[in-house]
Order: C-alpha cells, then structure tokens, then sequence
C-alpha cells in the first residue's frame, strides 16, 4: 500500500531530481570558460548530496514502514541469472579495456566518441584531477539512482500498474529525468534503464544493476577527458584586460 509519504517521495524522485538537472545544465552550458571548472564541480557535489538525501529519505520511510529490504531489491542470491549477467559484464570490460588504446590514436573513434558526449560535454571531467570527484559521483549515480528507480520507483509502479507495464514506465521515467541532455539522451536513457532493469529482473537484485551503472558513467567520464580538450583554469591575478 502506498502512503503518503510514498507519494511526496515519488513526487521528489521524478520532478525534483530532474528539475535539479535541467537547471544545473542551464548554467553549465551559459557559464563563461573562465568559471566552467568550478560551477562543474560545484554541480556534481550538489548532485552527490542530493541523491544520498533521498536515499536515507526513502530507506528511512521503508523501514518505518516495516518494509522488507529484499523487496527493495537489496540481496544478493547466488543464481543463473546473476552468474550470467557477472559473466557477461567480464567479457564487456576485457573487450572494453583492450580498446582503450585506439581511443589515443584513432581521430574517427574519438570523433565519434565527441559526437555521443556532446550533450553532456560541459558536465564531464576534463582532466585527471577531476576523475576522483567525478568517481564518487559516477559511483554515486549507480547506487542511488538504482535504489531510486529500479527499487524504489519500480514498486511503486508496481503498485499502480500491471507487469510488464510497471517495469516500461519506470524505465520511461528514467530517460525523462534525463530531459537535460535533449530528446536524443532521453531515448538513450530510457534503453539503458530498461536494460538495467532486465538486469534487476534477471538477477533479482539491485547491486548487479549498481555495478554495471556505476562502470557505464566511470566509463564515459574517463573517455570525456581524452578526447575533449581541458578546460581554460583562471590564472591568478589575471585582469582581462589588454
């Protein structure tokens, strides 16, 4: 049964994290060169601090609502859907990280690559320094918004909906908080969160799914930073004047 509580959550979830989103893009793609690195920065920290706030918001109403946490998707069973989906990760990276060479010296590939990010070229890092905040917020999007959507959100669209009906809305809703990164990273979003909701129905859990989140936006952030040229840092004292 869903309270109200539910409600108001549900409510924060799908206008409130993408409202967030629209509006920090909004200010990336308007910020002056000079500014970018830092409101970047700031961005991502404000995005970290938002997702775990309603993380403990939602585990907080589960619990004291007596909700089980295997309902919520958090455990983890030894069985043929995981050992499939954790083999088929395995083959992924090994094919992954043997490519990453060409990405240094083949124009076509990293062309394409720019082509794929351009959407989201100002939010992403441009150089090693930043790839450690930058983890914490890709290892931030795989755990919460996970929880958020393919727990969370998925039992609620389970109370409202029939299957297979629950899991396509949801995966919807997914690619719709991406409205930031136009109607192309809507239908991109809205695949990889089916996708990523197979996982959970595959593997009956919610971690597998954190992984494969979390390696996907690592994946991309350290891509963004080869092939994108860094950003203009403002030089100390500088007055801008000839």
């Amino acid at each position: 049964m869903l309270t109200l509580a539910d409600q108001l959550l549900t409510l924060l979830i799908v206008v409130g994290l993408p409202l967030r989103a629209w509006f920090g893009m909004r200010a990336l793609k308007a910020a002056p060169p000079d500014i970018l690195p830092g409101l970047r920065r700031g961005l991502w920290l404000r995005a970290i601090a938002s997702q775990w706030s309603l993380v403990s918001l939602v585990l907080a109403v589960w619990l004291l609502e007596h909700r089980s946490l295997v309902t919520l998707g958090l455990s983890l069973r030894p069985t043929g859907g995981l050992v499939g989906v954790l083999v088929g990760l395995a083959a992924i990276v090994s094919i992954v990280l043997r490519q990453r060479g060409a990405v240094d010296t083949d124009e076509s590939i990293r062309q394409r690559i720019r082509a794929r990010l351009a959407p989201v070229e100002r939010l992403m890092p441009r150089s090693r320094a930043e790839l450690p905040l930058f983890a914490v917020l890709a290892t931030t999007a795989g755990l919460c918004e996970e929880l958020l959507f393919r727990g969370y959100l998925l039992w609620v669209a389970g109370h409202l909906l029939p299957f297979p009906v629950a899991p396509a809305a949801q995966a919807l809703v997914f690619g719709v908080c991406h409205a930031y990164q136009g109607w192309r990273g809507i239908v991109l979003t809205t695949f990889a969160g089916a996708f990523l909701t197979a996982v959970v129905l595959v593997t009956g859990s919610l971690w597998p799914a954190m992984l494969v989140h979390a390696l996907m936006d690592l994946h991309a952030g350290d891509l963004a930073r080869r092939v994108f040229p860094p950003d203009v840092e403002p030089q100390p004292g500088a007055t801008g004047t000839a």
